[in-house]
């Protein structure tokens, strides 16, 4: 067991850990640059870079949309009350897309990637509007995918700039700060890990206490052991502590935790204890509200909104573009068989919450009330009931369930909010009251969509285990990339006739 000892080398620098380089860079100079991505004045910068490419994309489109001899009159935009109120539009959204996005509140290089895509991505139609605003003429394509590139790549290199700033000055200029550490377990040992990463302050331990030290905590910890916890007082009054570290077990060492933090708060020393005190496996995020700790299970920033916009927008278009096929498949319907053109049934939503979802009728008019007969030709495991010959589907249902065209009413669920494009698949109430595992329930912490995973990874083909196991990991690793992603592959797996069975 370790002895109490005297400090006689100084404090003990964590240093600077380049083990996790990232870019060439180690992992303290990788958050410090993601801290300078959320600055005010990086915002504002981004705005600037956008501006110059749509003014850049304006000139490049009036030189080929125009005569030569017409250039320099072209080129004289007038800054009139119509165009400042444009350019003032354009600001509002781009702001509003970039924090949507996400784009000041990426955790790392790989979430900043993909998220600058997807703002490129959201920013371009505004761009688009403004062109068409300004009557630039000519192809929209051309310009719209210059703007694109010119935006994400003056953001991307803007971003690499704030990456060598992290790495060459940033992390040499964080204050020195000593600190004591309150334990020698795991806690204590992770804790020391992670201390040399904080993008601020250049800790320095002086020492750490325990009353039950850990074998050879010292050549562990890298640091001396300088007594138990009732010798805290002692080493308050005679070492120059800034700030104690509290990595103790909060079941099993609560009164000495409270110790540690009544004898800090009487010398004025900052105490920080890890907000880590349950074990978790899929929580998104522990926030603070008020003096409760909130275990987020989803995902709930600003990409929810950005989500809900694309989703109203898009199912929007879809209803108007696709009104036509929509006037046609109701007259099918109706002539080939009797009964409804559009099919509505209760299915479970967000937080297992019921609604009306709509399809193009398929089946015969009373297929609900024959299921209970076919119960024993079910071909699927678990709780769901399907049938690959189902007798109940129409001969025009059989080409609409192929092609997946009697899903399209589900726009209308998208456009009231009852669903997503993207999601798991919403159940029937049939289906969900069979469930026997409480871990199927998470399936409804999300919106159910229109498409998933489980589409376009063949769902004819799949067992309930695993069509349940690609739910949980869309709602495991969802981003809004994720969702493009999905809805590009859907195209193909629809054209290829892997639909609903």
């Amino acid at each position: 067991m370790a002895t109490p000892g005297m400090i006689s080398d100084g404090p003990v620098s964590l240093g600077r850990d380049t083990s996790h380089a990232v870019s060439g860079y180690g992992m303290t100079e990788s958050k410090a640059a993601v801290r300078l991505y959320a600055n005010s004045a990086v915002v504002w910068f981004d705005l600037l870079l956008l501006s110059f490419s749509l003014a850049v994309t304006t000139l490049a489109n009036y030189r080929t949309s125009i005569e030569p001899s017409h250039l320099k009159a072209s080129l004289g935009l007038r800054i009139s009350l119509r165009n400042l109120l444009l350019f003032l539009i354009c600001l509002a959204a781009w702001r509003l897309v970039l924090w949507t996005a996400g784009l000041y509140r990426a955790a790392s290089f790989r979430h900043l990637s993909s998220r600058i895509l997807l703002a490129g991505l959201f920013c371009t139609p505004v761009a688009i509007f403004a062109l068409i605003e300004r009557s630039t003429g000519g192809n929209i394509v051309r310009p719209g995918a210059l703007f694109f590139l010119l935006a994400t790549g003056s953001i991307y290199a803007s971003r690499g700039l704030l990456a060598i700033s992290a790495g060459y000055v940033h992390s040499y200029t964080r204050a020195p700060r000593t600190a004591l550490v309150i334990g020698s377990g795991p806690l204590a040992r992770k804790l020391l890990q992670d201390l040399p990463h904080h993008p601020q302050w250049d800790y320095r331990v002086i020492g750490f206490v325990d009353s039950k030290p850990q074998p050879d905590s010292e050549k562990r910890i890298h640091a001396p052991y300088l007594g138990k916890v009732a010798a805290l007082h002692d080493v308050l009054m005679r070492l120059p502590v800034e700030e104690v570290f509290i990595a103790l077990p909060l079941k099993s060492h609560y009164e000495e935790i409270q110790r540690v933090i009544d004898l800090c708060e009487a010398a004025g020393v900052q105490s920080q204890y890890l907000t880590n005190i349950f074990t978790t496996s899929i929580t998104k995020k522990l926030r603070r509200d008020q003096d409760r700790v909130v275990m987020q299970m989803v995902h709930h920033d600003s990409r929810r909104f950005l989500k809900r916009a694309f989703d109203f927008v898009t199912s929007l278009l879809g209803i108007i573009v696709l009104s036509p096929l929509f006037l046609l498949i109701a007259i099918a319907v109706k002539l080939t068989s009797k009964g409804p053109v559009i099919f509505k049934q209760t299915r479970y939503g967000l937080n297992k919450n019921p609604f009306s979802m709509y399809k193009f009728r398929s089946m015969v008019v009373d297929a609900e009330s024959q299921q209970s007969q076919l119960e024993h030709l079910n071909e699927t495991s678990g709780p769901v009931f399907k049938i690959k010959r189902d007798p109940r589907i129409t001969r025009l249902g059989a080409l609409l369930r192929k092609t997946s065209i009697d899903e399209l009413p589900q726009l209308f669920n998208v456009l009231l909010g009852d669903m997503s494009l993207v999601g798991p698949r919403p159940l029937p109430t049939r289906d969900v009251s069979r469930f026997s595992d409480l871990s199927l329930m998470r399936r409804f912490s999300v919106k159910p969509g229109v498409t998933g995973l489980w589409q376009v990874s063949g769902r004819s083909n799949l067992d309930f285990d695993g069509w349940i196991a690609l739910d949980l990991r869309y709602i495991d690793t969802w981003t809004l990339t994720l969702d493009l992603r999905i809805l590009v592959m859907t195209i193909p797996a629809v054209l290829k006739g892997r639909g609903a069975s």
